[in-house]
Formats: structure tokens, sequence, C-alpha cells
């Protein structure tokens, strides 16, 4: 009889970069999900971890990497990390799978992108699973707000601007922008969200009310590219002297959850959960 995938380590995580996908490869091996893992970037943590259960793929290879996966009876698909995916022509496809993909790959928005990788594998009967769903366990909850004394007016003020905020966000531009109480000083760009925070904490003297805001992009999908915040960022906002954290509920993922709500209570720093 075939060996089918059960719902027992059933999940093939395509690990791309950033330190947020070995805490999610231990978060599925420790409930019993993880059936295999990709390796898309360089990563030696998860050679040596899970030195026995991993295979190392160039992305170009993306149908190969398909038949692959196929070949272990597994349907289920994580995409955990950056992965760049390269123009069309220099992807490896037979004639059948280039007619799958749209030539809008090309394209530079990742939400574009995401669709059409996301169409491609349930073509190929693979589901690509939702890090909203699957990582509910990381998001973000109001429960978690902390807000310090020092911080309240700031705060306040904030929550009035809520639909202002929305309003930003189904524009598209962008996951993270600064204020500096009332004005928008920042955005995000292609160079990331650490990036961002050090532009601006390298003149952070000018400022004394900074406000770090986070959430999913109107058209973003939850199976690529969901928004993750964690230690690394946090210790930037701490040192450039940021007031508040502004995240959206269940909208952001929280990598090192517990140490990251912790750092927030040993700081002057406030996390609102709007």
């Amino acid at each position: 009889m075939k060996n089918l995938a059960t719902s027992k380590n059933d999940i093939c995580l395509i690990a791309g970069s950033g330190l947020f996908v070995n805490e999610v490869a231990n978060y599925l091996n420790f409930k019993n999900s993880l059936g295999q893992i990709i390796i898309i970037n360089e990563n030696k943590f998860l050679k040596k971890k899970f030195k026995n259960n991993y295979k190392q793929f160039n992305i170009i290879n993306l149908e190969e990497i398909i038949l692959f996966i196929k070949s272990k009876n597994l349907q289920k698909i994580i995409i955990i990390g950056y992965v760049d995916l390269p123009p069309l022509d220099k992807i490896k496809l037979s004639i059948k799978s280039k007619l799958l993909i749209s030539k809008d790959i090309f394209l530079n928005n990742i939400n574009d992108q995401s669709k059409i990788l996301k169409k491609y594998l349930f073509n190929n009967k693979l589901t690509l699973l939702s890090q909203k769903q699957l990582l509910k366990e990381m998001l973000v909850t109001s429960s978690e707000e902390y807000v310090h004394k020092e911080n309240k007016k700031i705060v306040t003020h904030l929550r009035k601007k809520r639909f202002f905020i929305r309003k930003l966000y189904s524009m598209n531009m962008g996951q993270s922008f600064i204020f500096n109480g009332d004005r928008l000083i920042a955005m995000e760009d292609i160079f990331g969200t650490n990036d961002m925070i050090t532009r601006i904490g390298k003149i952070s003297s000018k400022f004394n009310n900074l406000i770090f805001v986070k959430s999913k992009k109107l058209n973003q999908i939850d199976e690529i590219d969901f928004p993750v915040i964690g230690t690394q960022t946090l210790k930037l906002l701490i040192k450039y002297k940021f007031r508040v954290i502004c995240l959206f509920k269940s909208d952001i993922l929280i990598s090192e959850k517990e140490k990251f709500l912790n750092q927030i209570k040993t700081n002057k720093i406030s996390l609102i959960v709007m």
C-alpha cells in the first residue's frame, strides 16, 4: 500500500532566509508536524539539527523541488523566510509548467509573485499553508499589550489615529512605518524594517516621540511573507529610544515571543495592539 501522508509529520517546510525559519522548524518538529525540510538559502543550524531530514535545492530547480516533495508523499507546504524568485527564463521548467506560471512572475510586487506561486503549487496538487493559521500561537494578541507610564499620553493619542493608520495600510505601500507623534517620517522600502529603523535611529536625537507601526498590507496573502517581528528589531527600537510599538491584532507573528514580551516590560517602551 502506498504510504500516504497523515496529519502527523505531513508538512514540508521550504526554508528561505532569516532566523525565524529555525524557530518554525523547531516548532513544527515539537508539534510532530514536520515531514521534510527544503533548504533554499544556506542554513547551518537546520543542517545540523535536522541532518537526516533536509534536502538543499537551488530555487531555479522549482520543478525538481516539486517532484521531490511528491516523492515523499507530502502535500502540505509552508514557506518561511524570504525566497528571491528569479526571472521566469532562469527557472528550469517543462513547457507544461511554464504554461501554468503567468508571465506576471516578472513583476516586482511580492503579492503578485506569491499568488502566482500559490496557484502553481495548487495546480501540482500541493497545498500552500497559511502561516497565520499554522503558527497562530505566535500571533500578537490584545492581552499582550503593555503601556509604560511615561508613554500613556502618546498611546492615548495614537489610538485616536487608528483610522488614519488603517487607511495608510490600505494603500499597500509597506509593512512598517515610523511616526514622530503625528508626523510620518519613514516607511519600509526594499532594504527592510531594520534598515529603516537604523536610518531614523542615527538621527533619533531630533525626535522625542518615536512610534514604530507594523501590520499586514491590504492585499498580502497569509501564505507568504506574513509580517514577523522579533527580538533583533526590538533591540534596535530600544537602542534608539522608541517610545511605542504598535502592532495589529492577528496580523503580526512574534518571533521568540516570550523573550520579546519580557524585554518590552523591562524597558521604557510600550506595546499596543490595535
